[in-house]
């Protein structure tokens, strides 16, 4: 009897986790309502963030029992999910699910993500997309290959799949997690800050679909990726300043003086002076020691982040 009672009690906390679900959005009238109607029965509560639509995304939102954040302007994926993690916060949810307002994931799937967290096996529950890759586009492969490569470096993480965004967070995640990055490079940040601080990240395959005939982003893809790169590579250059800077810094530096050395060897047996190998040499070794001040530079600057 006295077990039953434990069990009873657990199931009923599992079931009394306020459970949020949370869509940013942009120009995605005509799916993100029916999108919704599936999700409500999941969850205790819808919140979109219309991220600057021009078209009816708010209003369908809202008659498909949606509470709605409205930014004036678009300001990115990452600014949305900003609002929508101060929305969480600030009401309290136990759980959230992140899910992208195009239709491509499955609402049915989100117990599958949440499953972790209500039991406390996880902290985030990211859905990763890439068990078959048959139906993505070509450049999507390649992009979210080089985007999971550098996001696992910068992050120390094995994850499959760090661009998904189908993911659940638990109370503990919403509440430390932090980033700044308007953009889509959020996604990635997220996890960059989740592995600094205690959290713990698993991963479940979910469903994706890709030719949904819809249309599934509003960028030039070539210009989307590359500006996502960049701000990536940035990240990953403030985050690991030692590793991707000082490191090379200072095998270039090396490189500098042995050349240096080389050719005043040379010139003693020879006579021979080869300003070529003078001028490697004075560009290696400046170069070294600039990255190798600034790798310093910056990594002070991150413990002192960290301190405050």
């Amino acid at each position: 009897m006295f077990i039953f009672t434990i069990f009873f009690n657990l199931l009923t906390f599992i079931h009394s986790l306020y459970l949020l679900a949370c869509l940013p959005a942009y120009n995605e009238e005509g799916i993100i309502g029916n999108l919704i109607k599936k999700i409500i029965p999941l969850v205790d509560s819808v919140v979109v963030c219309d991220d600057g639509s021009t078209d009816l995304t708010s209003k369908e939102s809202q008659d498909a029992g949606a509470f709605v954040i409205q930014h004036l302007q678009n300001k990115g994926k990452g600014a949305a999910l900003q609002s929508l993690f101060d929305f969480a916060r600030h009401s309290n949810a136990d759980v959230i699910v992140t899910i992208d307002g195009d239709g491509q994931f499955l609402p049915e799937e989100i117990p599958k993500l949440t499953e972790d967290i209500e039991n406390g096996k996880s902290d985030i529950v990211i859905g990763y997309r890439f068990e078959t890759e048959k139906d993505m586009p070509s450049y999507r492969k390649i992009g979210n290959k080089v985007l999971d490569e550098l996001s696992k470096t910068a992050s120390n993480l094995n994850l499959r799949d760090t661009q998904s965004g189908f993911r659940a967070y638990s109370k503990k995640a919403i509440e430390k997690i932090n980033f700044k990055n308007n953009g889509f490079v959020a996604d990635s940040e997220i996890l960059i800050d989740a592995a600094t601080k205690d959290l713990t990240i698993s991963e479940q395959h979910v469903t994706v679909l890709y030719n949904t005939g819809t249309r599934t982003s509003t960028q030039n893809p070539i210009r989307h990726g590359s500006s996502v790169l960049i701000s990536l590579l940035e990240m990953v250059l403030m985050k690991r300043p030692l590793t991707f800077l000082g490191i090379p810094g200072l095998i270039m530096s090396v490189i500098g003086i042995i050349t240096s050395s080389l050719t005043l060897i040379s010139f003693n047996e020879t006579g021979y002076f080869s300003i070529p190998l003078t001028l490697l040499s004075i560009v290696l070794f400046t170069v070294g020691v600039m990255l190798v001040l600034v790798s310093g530079i910056l990594f002070s600057f991150n413990r002192t982040s960290k301190s405050q």
